[in-house]
């Protein structure tokens, strides 16, 4: 299934804005930074609750792919009220900081290809 989607950036951070530094199991997040730097398997993303999407779905997105010129594992492991009621339309990407969390790309219009 292919969806495209308003980005934003998030970062693991203890305020309440940011949500925390766990995912919704209370995992830790893991950042598109660790992920290129082969600290992590995935990247953690956050999406509307109300979809129902099983945690750790994968999901690949070209647009992201393409700027780091390689594939990357994003896995749906979080959620937040500001998409609640949003469907597939908007996606959270988590990133290492508040400076990573504000890259264009990220924050554009996304295509989401769920595996």
């Amino acid at each position: 299934m292919t969806y495209k989607a308003k980005g934003t950036g998030y970062y693991p951070n203890p305020s309440k804005l940011e949500g925390g530094l766990n995912d919704r199991l209370e995992k830790p997040l893991r950042t598109l930074e660790e992920f290129l730097s082969g600290r992590s398997d995935y990247v953690s993303v956050a999406m509307d609750k109300d979809l129902n999407i099983p945690y750790g779905t994968k999901l690949r997105i070209p647009e992201i792919e393409k700027r780091y010129s390689r594939r990357i594992e994003f896995r749906v492991v979080d959620t937040g009220g500001a998409f609640t009621g949003k469907g597939y339309t908007r996606i959270d990407i988590c990133t290492a900081d508040r400076r990573a969390s504000e890259d264009l790309v990220i924050n554009g219009m996304l295509t989401l290809d769920f595996e």
